[in-house]
C-alpha cells in the first residue's frame, strides 16, 4: 500500500492492483459509448482534467483516459455542458466521503470539493459499475467537468 496525500484526504492505496486491473481494458466508458455526448467528453479529455488531478489519478494508478463511466447531465445557464464520471481505485482514504444521504433515506446527493471553476471532485466508499473483479476496498472517484459544445454544433442539446 502506498499512501498518498491531497488537499484533505489521505489515501492508502493498492497501486499495483490498480494498475493491473486499468491495463486489463482497452478502453474508457465514453469510447464503448460512442454517443454524441461521449464524442463531446472525448474531444475535450485531454483539455479538461487539471494538471493537478492528472497527477493525482497517476499517483493512484488510475488511467484517467478509461473511466467507468461518464454521462452528460444538462446544459447550464453560461451555455456549458456538465458531465459527471466515475473512476475506481483499489483502497481506503481518510477524510470528507462525498455522499450525502437523503433526509427521507432514500439515496443520496454529492458534496464536490472544486479543484477550478469547471472541475470538482470527491470520493467515497462504493463500486457503481467498476471494472475490478474484486470490489472489496474499493474507492470511488467522484468528478463533475463544465465544458464548453466542442463537436458539431447541429448536433448539440439544449437541455
Amino acid at each position: 500500500m502506498v499512501i498518498i496525500s491531497f488537499k484533505n484526504w489521505k489515501f492508502s492505496v493498492d497501486r499495483e492492483a490498480t494498475e493491473r486491473t486499468y491495463a486489463s481494458f482497452a478502453v474508457g466508458s465514453a469510447e464503448e459509448c460512442g454517443c454524441i455526448e461521449c464524442a463531446n467528453y472525448l474531444a475535450t479529455r485531454e483539455s479538461i482534467f487539471p494538471d493537478e488531478i492528472k497527477l493525482l489519478l497517476n499517483e493512484l494508478g488510475i488511467d484517467f483516459k478509461k473511466e467507468a463511466e461518464v454521462w452528460r447531465m444538462y446544459k447550464n445557464q453560461k451555455g456549458n455542458h456538465c458531465y459527471n464520471g466515475i473512476f475506481h481505485f483499489k483502497g481506503c482514504f481518510d477524510g470528507e466521503d462525498c455522499a450525502i444521504p437523503m433526509p427521507d433515506g432514500k439515496g443520496f446527493t454529492f458534496s464536490l470539493n472544486p479543484i477550478t471553476d469547471r472541475f470538482s471532485i470527491g470520493f467515497r466508499m462504493a463500486s457503481e459499475l467498476s471494472n475490478f473483479t474484486d470490489t472489496n476496498d474499493l474507492v470511488q472517484v467522484e468528478y463533475e467537468i463544465e465544458m464548453p459544445w466542442a463537436i458539431d454544433k447541429k448536433a448539440e442539446p439544449e437541455w
